[in-house]
């Protein structure tokens, strides 16, 4: 006679009480490899070998790779795009705003170094695997504060009329993304110890700040007579 306890699962699915930790350990090894080898290149026997599971382990909890990058999206670059936009509020200073988004930025980065690769190559890039997904995540009026915030200090002449508003964002996005995606290259190439956080927040703040500074005019030289 057959146990009443007998599990009902499919034979060769593990059992759902396994290790606690296996979903975030996999998540983690699929981000890792996201960075280093691409979406696309990126098998779940490897995903599997890298957080020490079995293939079988992987399917239990994502079915198919569809499911995989959504989690990827809504459970760690989501919740790293909240943490840097969400405080932005239409009354601070443009410099207060940029300052402050590239600081939770870089944080961020520092708790999970992946992410600029992986923004760079499955976000920026056309065709990128994880774009439309992330795009569904940005607050995009929040965002547009910056811009909005950088055009009333055009009207008042305390910013660089030579910017444009809406590109602004971008430019610190694309400053914070390429230094962290190339910093270990860079500091291999030149001989130089890796900057810290710090030090690469004040380079992008100032480089920033730099050029919100408004434009002033020369001074004509009279002539001697």
């Amino acid at each position: 006679m057959a146990s009443s306890s007998k599990s009902n699962r499919s034979p060769g699915r593990p059992a759902a009480s396994l290790d606690p930790d296996a979903r975030d350990l996999l998540l983690t090894a699929a981000t890792e490899l996201f960075a280093e080898r691409g979406v696309a290149a990126t098998t779940f026997a490897t995903i599997a070998q890298r957080a020490g599971l079995t293939p079988a382990m992987l399917h239990y909890y994502f079915k198919d790779r569809e499911q995989l990058l959504d989690a990827v999206v809504n459970e760690r670059l989501a919740t790293l795009i909240a943490t840097v936009w969400d405080p932005v509020a239409p009354d601070m200073s443009p410099a207060v705003l940029l300052s402050d988004v590239v600081d939770r930025l870089l944080t961020g980065i520092e708790q999970m170094p992946w992410v600029p690769s992986t923004w760079m190559r499955e976000v920026l890039n056309e065709g990128g695997l994880l774009r439309s997904r992330v795009l569904r995540h940005l607050p995009f009026d929040n965002i547009q504060m910056v811009g909005r915030s950088i055009a009333r200090g055009q009207a008042e002449h305390t910013i660089n009329s030579d910017l444009d508003p809406s590109l602004v964002v971008f430019s610190m996005l694309g400053l914070v993304m390429m230094h962290m995606a190339t910093i270990r290259f860079w500091a291999a190439t030149f001989q130089r110890p890796v900057p810290s956080r710090q030090v690469i927040g004040r380079h992008i703040t100032g480089l920033l700040l730099h050029g919100l500074e408004p434009v002033r005019p020369q001074k004509r030289q009279h002539r001697k007579k």
